[in-house]
């Protein structure tokens, strides 16, 4: 039933109409649909009654309100409006002079449906003092005349005002009702208008975040690697090598900055996409071994590797690469020579804790309170000058939460530095 009334009152209603034009298309349906059952209501009761003249109006004013609603449907509004405030104001006087049922009082309610429909205000001032000369004048012809068909009982009377309160109350009441669907769509609107300026925001913060990192946190290592490889080329093979080893470790840092900052951007603009499936662990932890074991060579650093064959999460293939470089990177990066670094996976009820622990020069907590914050982004030097854009945590955490996951740290100045990695061991 509720599915019904729905379409009838949107009869005639398009999404590209103002909420004015849809509030009158509405309001005329409601009215419409409100009418015709009273009006059938009355049809059936003449007919028991044995008034079949005033049944056969009744029919005809049933038809009238069908065909107003048929007009709704082919988008002719205006005709529609102007028919029924002339089929109100013509029918109403008609039976209230043929039958003194004061049925002249609905000519009042036609000052509220040419109020309520009708836009232009001369039209509007026009047809109401003309509906109320009528009304007037039905009034006060009808108490020195007869009907002219046939009197009616007085519970008619009775019946009549009944049926004009109905109708005046069914239309504040939808008028109401009209205005407070209004207001929900005006707080729909402007929590949608926030939230697209918030997203404007971020994305502005995004471009100037991009732009700094891009003309500063990347040039300067790119001009260092220039440096050394201007150098004079009758230079020492040792201290080429030496030179050329640096070369090649600032190399793989800036590509890792580059990396990390294009993959963020695209994180900001577009957001994360993810394509979980079993990956393992093992075999992840071994390929950035082998990219990242000219750097640990370098320095001289030990790696410990504990995983267990088989240790599977389930996540993001891609995903699980980059949030493990960029921890490792960071590791060998914040490792002074001779230092460890040693990867331990563990499955505890399904969930798998990945523990990447160095022996670095950790930190303090207040640089632990600006790794995840985008509005203080720092970047701190590695112990052998290496250089990051300060954006590999930020990565790490927004995946390992992409993968239902959750990332933890902990640190001590002096001491080194524990990232744990938890992520789902199975599909859930």
């Amino acid at each position: 039933m509720d599915t019904f009334i729905h379409r009838v009152v949107n009869i005639g209603v398009r999404p590209g109409h103002p909420f004015e034009e849809q509030k009158k298309i509405r309001s005329l349906n409601a009215g419409s649909l409100l009418g015709m059952v009273m009006v059938t209501g009355l049809c059936v009761l003449n007919l028991f009654t044995a008034h079949y003249g005033l049944a056969c109006c009744y029919l005809l004013l049933l038809l009238s309100a069908s065909g107003i609603v048929l007009l709704q449907h082919f988008q002719q509004f205006r005709t529609a409006r102007l028919a029924v405030i002339i089929i109100i104001a013509a029918f109403f006087s008609f039976i209230s002079l043929g039958y003194h049922n004061n049925t002249e009082l609905l000519l009042l309610l036609n000052v509220a449906v040419i109020v309520l429909l009708l836009r232009s205000w001369w039209l509007i001032v026009t047809l109401v003092l003309i509906d109320l000369f009528v009304f007037i004048f039905i009034h006060i012809y009808i108490r020195h005349h007869g009907p002219f068909i046939e009197p009616l009982p007085a519970s008619r009377e009775v019946l009549s005002a009944i049926a004009v309160f109905i109708f005046m109350a069914a239309v504040l009441l939808f008028n109401k009702y009209e205005q407070w669907r209004y207001q929900q769509q005006l707080e729909a609107l402007n929590r949608q208008n926030e939230e697209k300026a918030a997203r404007l925001e971020n994305l502005n913060r995004s471009k100037e975040k991009i732009f700094s990192i891009l003309s500063h946190d990347l040039r300067e290592p790119l001009a260092s690697m220039r440096s050394l490889l201007s150098l004079d080329a009758d230079l020492a093979a040792p201290l080429f090598n030496e030179f050329a080893g640096r070369a090649r470790n600032s190399l793989d840092n800036v590509l890792l900055s580059l990396d990390n900052t294009l993959r963020w951007s695209h994180l900001q603009l577009k957001g994360i996409t993810v394509s979980p499936q079993y990956c393992d662990v093992l075999n992840t932890v071994q390929q950035l071994q082998v990219k990242m074991g000219s750097q640990m060579a370098e320095k001289g650093l030990a790696f410990d590797l504990q995983v267990p064959e088989s240790t599977l999460v389930y996540a993001d293939p891609d995903h699980l690469s980059v949030l493990l470089r960029n921890v490792l990177s960071n590791a060998v990066k914040f490792t002074p020579g001779g230092g460890a670094v040693t990867v331990k996976a563990a499955t505890e009820k399904e969930t798998v804790h990945i523990r990447i622990t160095d022996t670095g020069i950790g930190m303090d907590a207040a640089i632990q309170g600006q790794l995840f914050d985008l509005e203080r982004r720092f970047t701190r030097r590695g112990t052998e000058n290496e250089h990051g854009a300060g954006l590999g945590l930020l990565i790490t955490k927004e995946l390992v939460a992409a993968n239902s996951g959750h990332l933890q740290l902990v640190s001590q100045t002096g001491k080194g530095t524990t990232v744990t990695i938890q992520l789902p061991g199975s599909y859930a």
